[in-house]
């Protein structure tokens, strides 16, 4: 090999050396994008991870209200039919007492139309 050849093989070498310098500063240049990609990828991730937490909790608060909302509804029908009892006990009660005293009571409000009648032609 003389010293031409020698030459044209070290400068051919440069070059390639000089391409391969700058695919390597590309690569960097991918590297460096892809890592600021990923850190802005995991500031989101962390931002939805945050808002699912506080939606959970919500989720949680909301759960119990309906559990304390829904034994208020029982209690509420319990005192329901606990009136409902009583007023069926009246309704029997005043059927009772009807039965009892209707017929006086007839006769009490006879002898008061009379009372009024007889008023009446008295004036």
């Amino acid at each position: 090999m003389n010293l031409e050849e020698l030459a044209q093989r070290v400068a051919a070498l440069e070059a390639e050396f000089g391409v391969l310098r700058q695919e390597a500063a590309a690569a960097r240049a991918l590297a460096a994008g892809a890592d600021r990609d990923v850190a802005d990828y995991r500031a989101e991730l962390r931002g939805h991870t945050r808002t699912l937490n506080a939606l959970r909790e919500t989720q949680l608060e909301q759960g119990q209200a309906i559990t304390e909302q829904g034994q208020a509804i029982i209690e509420q029908g319990q005192a329901i039919i606990g009136l409902s009892e009583k007023v069926d006990q009246l309704t029997g009660t005043v059927g009772h007492l009807r039965d009892q005293h209707g017929a006086s009571l007839t006769e009490i409000v006879g002898l008061l139309n009379q009372l009024i009648e007889r008023d009446g032609r008295q004036e």
